[in-house]
C-alpha cells in the first residue's frame, strides 16, 4: 500500500479498528488535534485511499467509516501487524537466545562464531557461551545438537527434527505474545498471524494461504484449524530452509513411504508444483514427502453439526476402526459406563483417529490451546482416556501419544459420557421469594430439558423434613450442609458458567457412583519393596525410572537386552502422575514398580507408577485401581506422602 503521511497514518490505523461510524469529533479526541485539523488530513487521506480503491464512507451528524471489502481488510490487518510489530531496541536475555536459536535453525547446517554473535548481540563471549550451553539443552529432546569444529558452530540433524524444532519455537514465539485487541475474518488468530508474517514476509503468507484454499477444494473438507496452522507453519519453513539453500536430506528419508491415500499424495505433488512456479526454486521429492505426511495427519474441520460424514467414513482405514472399538472398551471398563452402543462416540473416533495415527507415526506435534483448561474442567475423562491409550500403544506399537492429542480424544469421551449420565430428578433450593424460584426454574428447564425438577425449597426446608431418596443432584443458590447428594451451586439468573458447572458435577459424581469401591488388590500383591522408592529429590535431572528399571532387571524379573526394540513408554496422566508400561517381551513375571519424588520447581509431589504385565486382561484391571487412586484426590495425596512400605499398605487398603 501507499505510503501515508504520519497524522494519515494514525487516521487511517484508528479508523481500520473502527466498526462503526466514527464522528469527527471523537477522531480528534483521540488523535489529540484539532476538528479543523482532522478534517484538513481526511481529504489528504481520501485522495490518497482512493488511488487504491479504498473509499471513506461520510454521514452528516454520524461520522466517517472505511469502505473495505474482506479481502482488502484481511490485507491491511496483515500489513499493520508487521509493521507495527514492535521493535525491541535491547534484547532480553530469553529474546537473545531465543533469536540465535531461530537463526541456527534456519541456517543450518552452516556455521557462525562466538566472535560474530557476541558482535551483533553487543554482549561478551562469555554470554554467548552459556546462551549455547542453554540452546543446547532445549534442542536436545529433538534429536539436534551443537557441533563445534575450527570454523564455528552450527546446529545438526535429521531435516525432519530440525522443522519439529522449528515449529515447536514458532509455537512458544506466538504463546508469549501479548493478545492483541482487533480481530480478522482470518483461519488464522492475528497474534500467529502476526509472528507468521514476522517470520516468512507478508506475500509469502499471502501466498501459501491462497495454496491451502485451493488445496482444501481439493480434499472437499476444510482442514481443522490446529491442523491448518502447523500445515501453513510447515510449508513456510520448508522455502525458507530451500532458499537458504543449506538442507541435506537422509538417504532413508523414503525408505519407508507407502502410499495410503493416492488421492492425498496427487495433491501433495500439486501443492509441490504450485509452490515451484510461486516461489521460483525447485522442490525435491523429500519436500512432496513431507507434505504428504502433513497433509494426511491433518484432521477434518467439522463446518456444522449436519456435517455429512459418510464419505470419510469410508475412506477410514481398518486400524482406525479397530483402536477406536478397543479405546471404547477400555475406557468404559476404567470408569465402569458402557460406552460401546454409542455409534455417535465410535464414528468420530474413527475419523478422528485416522489424521491422528499419521501424527503419531510421522511425529507431528500439534497445540491444543484448550489443554489445561480441559484437564482442570473435565480430570475424570482425562485420566480415563489417558490411561485407555496405554494398552493400545504397547498393542500397535505406537510412538508417544502427547497430552494434547488426549485433550482432542477427550471431547469425544465427554460428550457420550454426558448422554450416558442422565440425572433425572433435582431439587432446587433458592432463599428469595417465589418470583426468583421460577425463574430459576424455567432456566434450569430450557439448560436441561430431560431433568425433573422435583421441588423448589428454602434451605431450612431441605435439611428439615423433605425426603431425598430419590434425588440425584441439589442445584442451590445459597451453602448447604447437607452432604449425601452432589450439590452444584448457581447464581440466582443461571449464567453460561452455572451450566458449565452443573454439567461438571453431574458428570464427576456419576463417574464416583459406577466407580467400585476404593481397593487396591493387583497393586498390593504385584508392588515388591524393591522396586519402591520413596521421598526421593529431583535432583540434577536424574531419571528415577531408570533405578527402577535397573532394579527389576537385577531382580530377574526383565529379561536383560532386546535389542533395537523400545523397552518402555510413559504416558503423562497429569503433572502429578506418569505411567509407564513396559514391553511385553521383556516381562518374565507381573511387577510394579513405584517411585515418589518431589519436583523441586513446582513444589509438588510427583507419582510414576511403572507396570510390568504380559496379560492385557489384568492389565486393564490394574488400570480400574489406578484410575480410582488418581481421581481421588485426597487418596492420591497421602499416597505422595508415605515414606515407608508399611504406611504405602496402610494407604492401599
Amino acid at each position: 500500500m501507499k505510503a501515508l503521511s504520519n497524522r494519515g497514518n494514525q487516521i487511517f490505523n484508528y479508523l481500520l479498528g473502527q466498526r462503526n461510524y466514527v464522528p469527527v469529533k471523537e477522531i480528534a479526541r483521540q488523535m489529540h488535534l484539532s476538528e479543523k485539523t482532522i478534517y484538513r488530513d481526511l481529504k489528504i487521506l481520501e485522495k490518497d485511499l482512493k488511488s487504491e480503491g479504498i473509499y471513506l464512507k461520510k454521514r452528516p451528524g454520524v461520522g466517517i467509516l472505511l469502505d473495505l471489502t474482506k479481502d482488502q481488510m484481511i490485507k491491511l490487518n496483515i500489513e499493520f501487524l508487521s509493521l507495527n510489530k514492535k521493535v525491541v531496541p535491547s534484547l532480553s536475555v530469553e529474546a537473545r537466545r531465543m533469536k540465535i536459536l531461530t537463526n541456527l535453525l534456519y541456517d543450518s547446517p552452516a556455521e557462525t562464531s562466538i566472535n560474530k554473535l557476541s558482535e551483533t548481540y553487543f554482549i561478551g563471549k562469555a554470554s554467548i557461551v552459556n546462551d549455547l550451553k542453554i540452546i543446547e539443552e532445549w534442542i536436545q529432546p529433538f534429536n539436534l545438537q551443537l557441533e563445534k569444529n575450527k570454523n564455528g558452530t552450527r546446529l545438526i540433524g535429521r531435516e525432519g527434527d530440525i522443522r519439529k524444532a522449528m515449529i515447536h519455537l514458532i509455537n512458544e514465539l506466538i504463546n508469549e505474545e501479548s493478545e492483541m485487541e482487533k480481530e480478522i475474518d482470518f483461519r488464522i488468530e492475528q497474534t500467529t498471524l502476526c509472528e507468521l508474517v514476522n517470520q516468512f514476509g507478508q506475500q509469502n503468507v499471502g501466498i501459501i494461504k491462497q495454496i491451502l484454499d485451493e488445496t482444501e477444494s481439493q480434499l472437499g473438507y476444510l482442514i481443522g484449524d490446529p491442523y491448518y496452522i502447523n500445515m501453513f507453519t510447515h510449508l513456510l519453513i520448508c522455502i525458507k530452509r530451500i532458499k537458504k539453500g543449506n538442507i541435506v536430506y537422509q538417504e532413508d528419508i523414503t525408505y519407508n513411504l507407502t502410499i495410503m491415500d493416492q488421492k492425498a499424495y496427487a495433491i501433495s505433488k500439486e501443492m509441490a508444483e504450485k509452490i515451484t512456479k510461486q516461489f521460483e526454486l525447485v522442490l525435491p521429492k523429500e519436500e512432496i514427502y513431507f507434505i504428504y505426511q502433513y497433509l494426511i495427519s491433518s484432521g477434518v474441520c467439522v463446518t456444522s453439526l449436519n456435517f455429512e460424514t459418510t464419505n470419510l467414513l469410508s475412506r477410514v482405514n481398518p486400524e482406525s476402526r479397530v483402536i477406536a472399538e478397543e479405546l471404547i472398551k477400555t475406557v468404559s471398563n476404567i470408569t465402569k459406563l458402557d460406552l460401546k452402543g454409542d455409534k455417535e462416540l465410535y464414528e468420530g473416533l474413527i475419523i478422528h483417529l485416522k489424521p491422528m495415527l499419521n501424527r503419531v507415526k510421522y511425529q507431528i506435534t500439534i497445540k491444543n490451546p484448550l489443554l489445561e483448561e480441559l484437564y482442570k474442567e473435565y480430570p475424570f475423562v482425562f485420566v480415563a482416556v489417558s490411561l485407555g491409550m496405554i494398552s493400545i500403544r504397547r498393542t500397535h506399537q505406537l510412538n508417544d501419544i502427547s497430552q494434547d492429542e488426549i485433550s482432542y480424544l477427550l471431547l469425544h469421551f465427554q460428550v457420550a459420557i454426558e448422554k450416558k449420565i442422565k440425572k433425572k430428578r433435582v431439587i432446587l433450593v433458592c432463599s428469595t421469594g417465589i418470583g426468583t424460584s421460577h425463574l430459576l426454574k424455567n432456566r434450569i428447564n430450557r439448560s436441561f430439558p430431560e431433568w425433573e425438577i422435583v421441588d423448589v425449597v428454602s434451605a431450612s426446608w431441605l435439611n428439615r423434613s423433605l425426603d431425598l431418596a430419590d434425588i440425584d443432584l441439589i442445584i442451590s443458590t445459597v451453602k448447604l450442609h447437607q452432604n449425601n447428594l452432589p450439590i452444584a451451586y448457581v447464581s440466582t439468573l443461571l449464567n453460561e458458567n452455572d451450566v458449565k458447572h452443573i454439567k461438571e458435577k453431574f458428570v464427576e459424581d456419576g463417574l464416583k457412583k459406577e466407580m467400585d469401591s476404593l481397593s487396591f488388590p493387583l497393586l498390593k500383591k504385584y508392588l515388591c519393596p524393591d522396586y519402591l522408592f520413596m521421598g526421593l529429590e529431583e535432583l540434577e535431572k536424574e531419571n528415577h525410572i531408570d533405578k527402577i528399571l535397573n532394579k527389576m532387571i537385577d531382580k530377574t524379573n526383565l529379561n536383560k537386552k532386546l535389542p533395537n526394540e523400545k523397552i518402555v513408554s510413559e504416558v503423562k496422566v497429569s503433572s502429578q502422575l506418569s505411567v509407564f508400561l513396559l514391553n511385553t517381551k521383556v516381562v518374565k513375571q507381573p511387577a510394579v514398580g513405584i517411585n515418589i519424588t518431589k519436583d523441586l520447581t513446582l513444589a509438588e509431589d510427583r507419582l510414576e507408577i511403572v507396570i510390568a504385565f504380559k496379560s492385557e486382561t489384568m492389565l486393564n484391571d490394574l488400570l480400574v485401581e489406578v484410575f480410582s487412586l488418581a481421581t481421588h484426590k485426597e487418596l492420591f495425596e497421602r499416597l505422595t506422602q508415605v515414606k515407608t512400605l508399611l504406611e504405602l499398605e496402610e494407604v492401599l487398603i
